[in-house]
């Protein structure tokens, strides 16, 4: 009792402490207001680290230098730049870059449309990469006009590597015996608990998608340095190019530190210019005001309940909660004035009742107004399940989606508790199939029947909506599903999304089927409300005992009865290409 009492008058100081600082950051801002510019900028950027899709304006954290940057805020600063007559160019510096490949290709075709004003452009990196791949960094880095690189720095354009996990030498070795029947040979999920190695099947879809990622970086870094791509694969096949090197082979233009770099940008800039860092310049520009149009940010596994974090091992991480998702569709349904809907999607699925739930909202809000889709970096299996509906799908050209099948998990592990650990356990059932879903035996042949019956009620319901969604029929889908995986290009040839681009070009689709004129000014209401620092900084207490209590739940259930969660049903395989 006296230890649950001062847990709770610490947290009532911690709250009280954060909330007097909040004040004080609202009054210190308000003080100032928004920052006077010069008539003359230069637009500072730097890339540093994770970034997020979208964040709350949260002057507290702007105070303590916290605020994280998000791909919604370089989006916003660019365009607005773009057409902002005070801009005259870019400085970014690109230290690492954590938005992956599809993110990098939005923010290439962000510098690009700025670019296309007559404004320049100009990147520094200290290193692309150091004894690791640096494809991101001189992917985004090399969209600029001019590229300096610190004279010891590297340029590891290195390639496409990708590797997938195989568990079941592990299995074998601890006595587990898996079973992981599916639908059907592109579903390769469930091989890493049953192979070694490839399949050949999942061999061919690898081939397939790392094939066209890497036509995507030839062809990219190409257009951007003035190189013949089967140049720039030649240049690959070298690479990396240390300092001097690099410039060689002109894949930068100069060599030189940052203080050099920022002294000779200087000299280019106008005299009246200065340069505005990126949070300076986006607290400067006056707010949009026009027709609201919902921005439903979807991100994680998907799973029953609400929205939070995962400590399983295998399918861990962010978790988008149905339950957190459905309420986000029944509050834009009930926003006044609303034109439409745009969908932001990065998951690769999960529970195929979760995925439902969460398309079954999305098609009433389709029914009244339009959603269009915009697919992030992984939109695959229940990630593509909740799409089925949407007025219009929009991809990047590296998006991973599709994996359009099912598969169902099994691991029988009684050897392991018994012979290897000597845990035994006391069995008495009621009912034939009362241990159809533990993990202490293998299924009969009987329950084989069951798990098969499943998984054609699932599949063929992912057939069905895929081609009431997609206006095909049940078998011209089944021909191109399979569980195949297919990046955003090749979903575009076999009719699985309607436009190729990002988060820009998703939002003028949205304008034009809202009726909107392009590029008109729009209110973007995000749903679910992203979570400003403070309000994170006292949950953080609460996520970490939900964790503890989660892991101990999870350990007491595994110890009680010899079961260990897989992932769910319309789960895409782990796939990293980097």
């Amino acid at each position: 009792m006296a230890k649950s009492r001062t847990k709770w008058i610490l947290g009532v100081g911690c709250f009280g402490v954060v909330v007097v600082m909040g004040l004080v950051a609202l009054l210190v801002l308000a003080s100032f207001g928004a920052p006077s510019l010069p008539g003359r900028i230069v637009l500072g950027i730097t890339l540093d680290g994770p970034i997020t899709e979208v964040t709350v304006e949260d002057p507290f954290a702007q105070l303590l230098g916290e605020q994280p940057l998000s791909m919604r805020d370089l989006r916003k600063a660019l365009i607005r730049a773009a057409e902002d007559d005070r801009v005259e160019g870019l400085r970014l510096r690109v230290d690492s870059f954590g938005g992956g490949l599809a993110g990098a290709q939005e923010l290439r075709s962000l510098i690009a449309r700025f670019q296309a004003t007559g404004k320049w452009t100009a990147a520094y990196m200290d290193t692309a990469g150091e004894f690791s791949a640096g494809n991101l960094e001189y992917l985004v880095a090399s969209s600029c006009e001019k590229v300096s690189l610190n004279p010891l720095g590297d340029v590891n354009l290195i390639g496409l590597s990708a590797r997938t996990p195989f568990l079941r030498g592990s299995l074998d070795k601890l006595g587990i015996e898996p079973s992981f029947p599916g639908r059907k040979e592109y579903k390769s999920a469930r091989f890493m608990f049953t192979h070694t190695g490839f399949t050949p099947a999942e061999e061919e879809m690898m081939g397939w998608l790392m094939d066209d990622i890497m036509e995507q970086l030839v062809g990219a870094v190409a257009s951007s340095r003035g190189l013949e791509p089967a140049e720039v694969r030649h240049l690959i096949s070298r690479a990396p190019f240390f300092g001097q090197e690099a410039a060689d082979v002109k894949l930068v233009d100069e060599l030189e530190d940052w203080g050099a770099f920022c002294e000779r940008i200087e000299a280019r800039r106008s005299t009246a210019a200065r340069t505005v860092g990126l949070s300076r310049y986006l607290r400067s520009l006056p707010a949009e005001h026009g027709p609201k149009i919902a921005v439903i940010t979807a991100s994680g596994s998907i799973m029953t309940g609400e929205s939070r974090r995962s400590f399983n091992p295998i399918s861990g991480g962010e978790v988008m909660g149905a339950e957190t998702i459905a309420k986000a569709w029944r509050k834009a349904r009930e926003l006044r004035g609303l034109k439409a809907v745009l969908f932001r999607v990065d998951s690769p699925g999960g529970s195929v009742v979760a995925s439902e739930i969460v398309r079954q909202e999305m098609a009433r809000t389709a029914a009244k107004v339009p959603v269009v889709v915009s697919m992030a970096s992984v939109a695959g299996s229940g990630g593509y399940w909740i799409t089925c509906g949407a007025t219009r799908i929009v991809a990047d050209p590296a998006t991973l989606t599709g994996s359009i099948g099912v598969y169902a998990g099994h691991l029988n592990m009684k050897e392991l508790y018994t012979d290897k650990l000597g845990i035994t356990f006391g069995e008495m059932d009621r009912g034939a199939n009362a241990d159809l879903y533990g993990d202490l035996a293998s299924w009969t042949p009987e329950q084989e029947q069951v798990i098969e019956r499943m998984l054609d009620r699932i599949y063929n319901a992912f057939l069905e909506r895929v081609a009431d969604a997609r206006g095909m029929t049940v078998e011209q889908v089944d021909e191109l599903a399979g569980g195949r995986v297919f990046t955003g290009t090749q979903a575009l040839e076999r009719g699985l999304v309607d436009v190729i681009g990002g988060f820009d070009e998703a939002l003028e689709e949205t304008r034009k089927l809202a009726g909107l004129d392009p590029g008109a000014p729009v209110t973007l209401v995000d749903l679910p409300q992203p979570k400003p620092i403070w309000m994170q900084m006292l949950e953080a207490g609460r996520h970490d005992e939900e964790a503890l209590d989660t892991t101990s739940a999870s350990l007491r259930q595994w110890l009680q009865t010899g079961v260990v969660q897989t992932p769910g049903t319309v789960w895409m395989p782990p796939i990293w290409i980097r």
